[in-house]
């Protein structure tokens, strides 16, 4: 049987019942909020801790075997985790041991409901770590309303005398600011995290990239497609090859 098949088969009966997974905007906040350091905003995902862990429609189906399907997306939902975490700054050798860990914890648990609270005590423990480094990373005031703005705004056109405006400081002096502290220039901050969070898309959703240049913003496709490659070396569609994870194998 060939793998087209399963597919259109598949989609029919997911329009028949009416089901879908997971929004890709849904996802997005999930994730941004764990690598955030976002604790309440995370603990509004946690798992429920039963039988039926995994069992909603919008999840996916990964196995008719309830405990190898939960087992399943939590080696996906730890892999996803593990590499946007490392993109927003933790250390590359710990999240992915961190990741071993976890996957190694969880091979040894016999039930639904022992995967779902490891995978809730896995979520936490990464979003505590992203936390902690936040603050040890801190930055003046003005910094942080800055990049907190940012952050909340990412699919905005972001220009620097608006991030000036909310934060309350001269354009110029947030602009110098921003760099003695971060090293980084403002509009150069500005331009990674939206690639980042873009890239973050990419990898977790079939969005079209015309939609995802538009989603953030940019002036066109093309424009959008210049500026990923030139911050990660790659154009979206060789990063989808290289690196997408479905939930769906």
């Amino acid at each position: 049987m060939s793998i087209d098949h399963d597919l259109h088969q598949m989609l029919f009966q997911q329009r028949e019942a009416q089901t879908q997974h997971l929004e890709y905007n849904q996802e997005f906040q999930y994730y941004n909020a764990i690598a955030s350091g976002d604790i309440e905003n995370v603990s509004r995902y946690f798992m429920k801790e039963d039988d039926q862990a995994y069992s909603g429609d919008e999840y996916g189906k990964l196995s008719g075997d309830s405990l190898r399907n939960v087992r399943y997306h939590f080696v996906v939902a730890v892999a996803l985790i593990t590499r946007i975490c490392v993109e927003h700054g933790m250390e590359r050798e710990t999240a992915y041991t961190l990741s071993d860990i976890f996957i190694q914890k969880m091979d040894h648990l016999q039930t639904v409901s022992q995967v779902a609270a490891l995978h809730n005590t896995m979520v936490v423990d990464f979003t505590k770590r992203m936390q902690k480094q936040k603050k040890e990373n801190a930055y003046s005031i003005y910094v942080m309303r800055a990049i907190e703005y940012i952050s909340a705004h990412l699919h905005d056109k972001l220009q620097i005398a608006e991030i000036a405006k909310a934060v309350s400081i001269h354009r110029g002096y947030l602009s110098t600011l921003f760099y003695r502290e971060t090293g980084i220039q403002l509009h150069s901050y500005i331009m990674s995290q939206k690639i980042q969070a873009a890239a973050q898309l990419i990898t977790t959703s079939d969005m079209p990239y015309s939609e995802i240049a538009s989603y953030f913003s940019f002036s066109s496709q093309s424009h959008f497609i210049q500026c990923f490659r030139n911050e990660t070396g790659y154009t979206p569609r060789q990063y989808r090859i290289l690196f997408y994870h479905s939930s769906e194998v």
